[in-house]
């Protein structure tokens, strides 16, 4: 697919070609078209480009390089995976325009006026005096009124009530500006408790993407890089991603520690390993008690043989008898 991407270097040749070739269609609209940014109370569209690719890009370096450390060597597959990510999440900003589609400008904010210091005035010295020397008179002691009554500063019953009014409209303020947790953020929460004790990978676009405490535990074991993402809430949650097309690799590498639902939607979900069911072999008495006493079945001999009596039946008949069971019967 064909992307309005305009390339300065060889490197940024090679992140658009691999782009044109894995980006869904969804992620081809995003980065021709662009999406709609908040920012200082105004609505923008926001458009990222390969320059801004490269710089963010080189802080995802950055970071990953050690403490002190000049350089770092990053695979091929981090770099087109980090491309995916920039140019797919919606709270990277790239370069925002108006709706008129002119480029947004910010307001250069004026410095701060300078506040000239002015130095205190030392105190002039003069000649002591006589009154220097005279004694300051004592202060009074305090006078201990008898009719003083503690209840006269407690609150009245009034006063109380409207305190606790005022502190019941403050917390109702806060709860109305919140902004209510996103749809994406409340089906995570309920698939996570659903499978408690796995880690959740949820498909989202080109990645799957893991949120809170496993993001942190992920990122440390698979040397991910550790973002945020926000839901709606005062901070940003946690977050790990990678690309679908490197999945199974990471699958591999999860499994070795963890258990995992894998989430390509909220109804199709996928477990590894997958769980098992447990059937324990019943002994012959938990078989009795369950369905009752199980009798062997007994040989013809021993159903016949010592309690049977001939004497009772027609030689005849018996001689076919004998010929039906194959000489069972002993004649007597």
């Amino acid at each position: 697919m064909r992307l309005n991407l305009e390339t300065k270097t060889k490197e940024q040749e090679l992140v658009k070609a691999y782009l044109e070739e894995n980006a869904s269609e969804t992620l081809v609209e995003k980065i021709n078209n662009g999406t709609p940014f908040e920012k200082d109370g105004k609505s923008f569209i926001n458009k990222k480009t390969l320059d801004g690719f490269m710089k963010y890009a080189s802080d995802e370096a950055r970071k990953l390089s050690s403490k002190g450390a000049n350089s770092a060597c990053v695979e091929d597959k981090v770099v087109y995976g980090w491309a995916i990510h920039y140019f797919e999440e919606d709270s990277i900003e790239g370069t925002l325009f108006n709706e008129d589609g002119t480029e947004y400008k910010p307001t250069p904010k004026s410095p701060p006026a300078q506040v000239r210091k002015v130095e205190p005035k030392k105190p002039e010295q003069r000649q002591a005096s006589l009154f220097d020397f005279m004694e300051e008179p004592k202060s009074e002691p305090e006078v201990n009124d008898e009719n003083y009554d503690d209840e006269d500063e407690q609150p009245s019953q009034e006063e109380i009530d409207e305190i606790l009014s005022e502190i019941a409209e403050e917390e109702k303020a806060k709860v109305e500006t919140q902004k209510p947790v996103s749809p994406l953020r409340q089906q995570y929460q309920d698939l996570q408790k659903k499978y408690p004790d796995r880690i959740l990978l949820y498909r989202l676009g080109d990645f799957y993407e893991v949120f809170g405490d496993n993001a942190v535990i992920l990122s440390n074991e698979l040397g991910l890089t550790l973002t945020g993402r926000d839901f709606g809430l005062e901070s940003r949650i946690p977050m790990i991603g990678f690309p679908y097309h490197a999945a199974d690799n990471y699958f591999t590498k999860i499994v070795q520690k963890h258990k995992v639902a894998i989430a390509e939607t909220k109804d199709d979900i996928r477990l590894l390993p997958e769980e098992e069911d447990d059937y324990d072999d019943l002994t012959e008495e938990e078989m009795r008690k369950f369905d009752g006493d199980i009798e062997e079945p007994k040989d013809i001999d021993d159903e016949l043989g010592d309690r049977f009596d001939t004497a009772a039946f027609d030689k005849a008949a018996l001689c076919k008898l004998d010929a039906i069971f194959g000489d069972k019967l002993a004649l007597r």
